[in-house]
């Protein structure tokens, strides 16, 4: 992702009003996902890229427990909404409330082992 493709992000998920860590908007780099996974994920979400960004962020952090975990996807799915409510996208609602079901349910591993790429 280029560095205007983010500061476009952050900047989106500002105005929505995200929920994020405050980490998150005082980031000089964002894209923490291998090119294949941020594909995929664009192509997948892109109607809701932004909240993605946000949950692509949390993945990356230090502090790995069971409870940052859930919040980060809960996170998600509240940002969803936000952002599919905002840009009165209803159907696109769904499949971001279902993206952070699953990641919730199949994601601790690689929430577990997320990290900054060098």
């Amino acid at each position: 992702m280029t560095p205007n493709r983010a500061q476009f992000l952050r900047a989106f998920c500002c105005e929505f009003g995200a929920f994020a860590p405050e980490s998150f908007w005082r980031a000089s780099e964002s894209d923490h996902w291998p090119a294949w996974i941020r594909h995929a994920v664009t192509w997948l979400l892109r109607p809701l890229e932004a909240s993605a960004e946000i949950h692509d962020w949390e993945y990356s952090m230090p502090h790995k427990s069971f409870p940052s975990f859930t919040a980060a996807n809960a996170r998600l799915a509240a940002n969803v909404i936000l952002e599919a409510v905002y840009d009165c996208r209803p159907a696109c609602m769904l499949a971001g409330i279902f993206a952070a079901f699953a990641c919730q349910l199949f994601g601790w591993f690689a929430y577990r082992n997320g990290r900054l790429r060098p």
